[in-house]
């Protein structure tokens, strides 16, 4: 039985006393044991993470079925069900690290064999020495990889590497990967990461949440000289979580909202035309328009674009361009929701259905542009729908249908 919200599942063993319980959701569950002419066994509920495999024996005392025996002060369960290399991140894990823009992503380096490449971007994860875009991801069960780019649909790059979009993190129950998977993955040979998202309980429980970081306390930039202010730091993560029953035992709905607003500085120096007359038609962009007779010679177009170049009046007065130093910002504008429900038809029907979406615009620096207006810009639009029917007629047979409708990815 499922603790949180109720719904529990019989099975009968075979003659040599063997069960098995396979699709069930990610969760604290509580076991029990019952047989003719035995005491009834009852097991302390044990947590069963996303994507792993437990398995639990039991020990009947001969003795009447009314009578219960409590098990208690047993050693953890280790898994001796699979071969798979891997681990769990569980929500209370992720949520007590320092992470770094409250993105799942920055954990998966912490597993042994998975690299990220610097700068991050498009495919930017890497497992055991496998290719960029072989890296599977998986949501509830359903895949979550972008049949174009072979990389993550949630979380995925805008520009220059900042995601475009976030699943929140108080929406993740947990995240496993695994390096060594079974053959039920296949498709891809990189390391398969499993999200299972929070789903709704018997009880009502929420969260609200406020992420800041400024550059108050931040050391100047090389590329930062004074007397320029120091570069613009601001990052704002907001949100709210929700989950409770709509029917108890039956019904159940979870939603997260977050709101991402951005701000980073891009201290830096480059080459650019001197704009005073300095006697060389080559370097200046002011003799330049004398020598080509302009405004007269010259298109309305031309002189515009000459005019959009920054200030710069030469290296000392000498006939070479200087370095100027500039520093545009980044901004950053998230809002991204997930909702999700789970239906107990009855005893052996489950309906889940999940909706992730996502309203983002980014302005940033990838290229080395001479004036704010030409930071390149990213608005993304992100829908991802997934519905999960699980069937299980009997204590033998398990079917589970899922679909998933392709994200429309606007940039």
């Amino acid at each position: 039985m499922n603790t949180e919200t109720g719904i529990s599942r019989v099975l009968t063993t075979n003659a040599a006393g063997e069960y098995f319980a396979p699709n069930l959701n990610p969760g604290m569950y509580s076991v029990a044991v019952e047989a003719p002419s035995f005491k009834r066994l009852q097991r302390p509920p044990i947590r069963l993470e996303v994507a792993t495999d437990l398995r639990l024996d039991f020990e009947l005392l001969p003795g009447a079925p009314t009578e219960t025996v409590n098990v208690s002060g047993e050693a953890p369960v280790v898994d001796t069900v699979s071969d798979v290399l891997g681990g769990t991140f569980t929500n209370k894990l992720i949520n007590d690290l320092p992470l770094q823009g409250r993105d799942f992503q920055n954990l998966l380096e912490l597993r042994p064999g998975i690299q990220r490449v610097p700068g991050g971007g498009f495919q930017h994860t890497t497992s055991n020495g496998n290719r960029r875009e072989d890296m599977n991801y998986i949501v509830d069960g359903t895949t979550d990889n972008d049949i174009y780019y072979g990389d993550t649909v949630i979380n995925g790059a805008g520009v220059a590497g900042t995601p475009a979009s976030h699943l929140p993190l108080d929406s993740v129950q947990e995240f496993n990967t695994q390096e060594n998977q079974g053959a039920e993955f296949g498709w891809k040979p990189g390391a398969v990461v499993n999200i299972g998202l929070k789903s709704g309980g018997n009880q009502f429980h929420g969260t609200t949440y406020y992420v800041h970081r400024n550059s108050a306390f931040d050391a100047r930039n090389y590329f930062n000289p004074s007397p320029q202010p120091v570069a613009a730091l601001l990052l704002h993560q907001f949100g709210a979580s929700a989950g409770g029953p709509i029917v108890k035992d039956k019904w159940f709905i979870f939603g997260n909202y977050e709101g991402v607003r951005h701000k980073v500085g891009n201290p830096g120096a480059t080459s650019s035309p001197v704009t005073v007359p300095i006697g060389d038609p080559e370097v200046s962009l002011a003799d330049a328009k004398v020598a080509a007779g302009c405004p007269g010679a010259c298109s309305q177009t031309s002189l515009h674009l000459a005019d959009l170049f920054l200030p710069n009046t030469g290296n000392n007065g000498l006939a070479t361009p200087d370095l100027i130093n500039f520093d545009f910002n980044n901004t950053n504008r998230e809002d991204n929701f997930i909702i999700k429900s789970d239906y107990h038809l009855n005893a052996i029907n489950m309906i889940t259905g999940r909706y992730f979406y996502t309203n983002s615009f980014l302005a940033e620096e990838d290229v080395i542009p001479l004036r704010p207006d030409w930071l390149s810009v990213a608005r993304t639009h992100i829908g991802v729908v997934g519905v999960n029917w699980t069937w299980t007629p009997n204590a033998r047979w398990v079917n589970e249908a899922r679909n998933w409708i392709q994200p429309k990815l606007a940039k």
